[in-house]
């Protein structure tokens, strides 16, 4: 299951945007919001430990269906009222160029060369059949891709044509309230992260998917119903329970450690709106633990 947030968390590479606008700060104090009896929402309120002000954490699906898409009037709110929003990447210094090379088998190898002659006709006759992509197009240029980034378009296609970005929107939000924007990370240093992966790997998660294709496409079914009813905490247990634990170490725990000091340096100085995929929330290893374990007080309130 995990696999699949992966592979979502990732899709904010492929996507463009703006260039920022020049912030105008906003002043106003922010009064706390009543916390929710239940630890299913998608809207953290960060506060305590000395903070002037809240900030806030708010879980996204990186690419999910037009039909899916929603924004809570309470998030839309919060993010406006916010100084900074802050995401995974920094989404303003996006190298298409390099993601395009990094996202290539190396030394001229396809995936052929890591296969057994039935499995890779398996996934040729596959992506032919169910994605309709011919033959001779998968062989000179899909089947160069390393096995990531071609699950990530198997999804991808599976989600249909109409597809809506958070990120994305919530970006639009933040320019036209002239919001600063910033990233956790580089996009340099998300494909580190995903270079990590072995090829093994990521060839054992992206045969699996296809073999059991109708399965594995119904998890995601389930995964995206838990997202749209704000099921954190089956979310959070959907995670911990991948088989390859080196998805959950290298793509969640070691990522979410690394953005908790730039965090509370940035939350010390404003109010912030945090937009994190919601694989990085929930947990003992996910933002809200480690951000409690420092001394903050986070509670769930209503995204509506």
């Amino acid at each position: 299951m995990k696999r699949k947030i992966a592979l979502l968390l990732s899709v904010a590479l492929l996507f463009g945007f703006r260039p920022p606008k020049k912030n105008e700060n906003n002043n106003q104090t922010l009064e706390l919001d009543k916390a929710l009896n239940t630890n299913n929402s998608l809207l953290w309120q960060i506060s305590g430990n000395g903070l002037t002000q809240p900030s806030y954490l708010f879980g996204t699906i990186h690419i999910i269906s037009t039909q899916d898409y929603f924004l809570g009037k309470n998030v839309q709110k919060k993010l406006e009222n916010s100084h900074e929003l802050i995401m995974e990447m920094d989404l303003e210094n996006m190298d298409i160029a390099a993601l395009s090379a990094i996202s290539i088998l190396d030394s001229g190898k396809t995936i052929k060369n890591y296969l057994s002659d039935s499995d890779y006709q398996i996934i040729q006759t596959f992506m032919e059949d169910s994605i309709g992509v011919k033959k001779f197009t998968f062989e000179q240029f899909y089947a160069r891709l390393k096995p990531f980034y071609l699950e990530q378009l198997i999804y991808i296609k599976y989600l249909g044509q109409d597809k809506e970005s958070y990120e994305d929107n919530l970006k639009k939000i933040a320019d036209r309230k002239k919001i600063t924007v910033s990233g956790l990370e580089t996009m340099e240093e998300q494909l580190q992260f995903l270079e990590e992966i072995p090829i093994a790997v990521q060839l054992k998660s992206m045969i699996k998917t296809i073999k059991e294709y109708s399965s594995e496409t119904a998890r995601l079914d389930a995964l995206i119903k838990d997202y749209k009813s704000e099921n954190l905490e089956v979310l959070s247990k959907a995670f911990e329970a991948e088989e390859d634990t080196i998805w959950n170490d290298k793509l969640l725990v070691k990522r979410n450690n690394n953005w908790i000091p730039a965090l509370q340096m940035k939350m010390e100085k404003k109010s912030c709106f945090i937009a994190v995929g919601a694989g990085h929330l929930g947990g003992a290893h996910g933002l809200i633990a480690l951000l409690k374990a420092k001394g903050y007080t986070l509670e769930p309130i209503a995204s509506n």
